[in-house]
């Protein structure tokens, strides 16, 4: 299990510690149930994300997990490409859907299971298993988040 990066930690300090919470067991769960995997850290300017990768490239994360003031989204990078008969996926752009995650519940369910697994097939991978850890990156600008008086409200 890779340790929490103190900066993911400070990133994600001005969120409701509900959805602090949540963001970091549903990290957990992502970390013990995928393969070895290399965890991408994004303070990006409109919310604080995680992709989960094979490679170091950042397009290359094939699942991510951004915040969202009262749920985070479960988001597939490559979601138009996966079966979902029961159209559970949100989203109508060409390429990324989305899961919101109130909770770990849809984590344990199988149909979403399948998501996630089709996901991790479809992702690019090197010829060798990559060695778990954490890369921070740091996006230039304003950034849109909770305010510090009011953590249920966006700037």
């Amino acid at each position: 299990m890779l340790p929490e990066p103190p900066e993911y930690l400070q990133f994600i300090a001005c969120y409701p510690l509900v959805i602090q919470n949540l963001h970091r067991d549903v990290r957990n769960w992502f970390l013990n149930y995928l393969p070895p995997v290399i965890e991408i850290i994004y303070d990006a300017t409109q919310t604080v994300t995680m992709g989960f990768s094979f490679t170091e490239k950042t397009g290359d994360h094939f699942i991510h997990l951004p915040f969202s003031k009262n749920h985070i989204r479960l988001g597939f990078t490559w979601g138009v490409k996966l079966h979902d008969p029961e159209r559970r996926l949100l989203g109508e752009g060409n390429q990324v859907r989305h899961i919101k995650l109130f909770d770990l519940t849809p984590l344990d369910d199988p149909y979403v299971q399948d998501l996630i697994d089709q996901a991790v097939a479809l992702a690019p991978h090197n010829d060798e298993t990559p060695e778990p850890r954490s890369i921070i990156k740091v996006m230039n600008g304003p950034k849109r988040r909770p305010t510090s008086d009011n953590k249920s409200e966006w700037k």
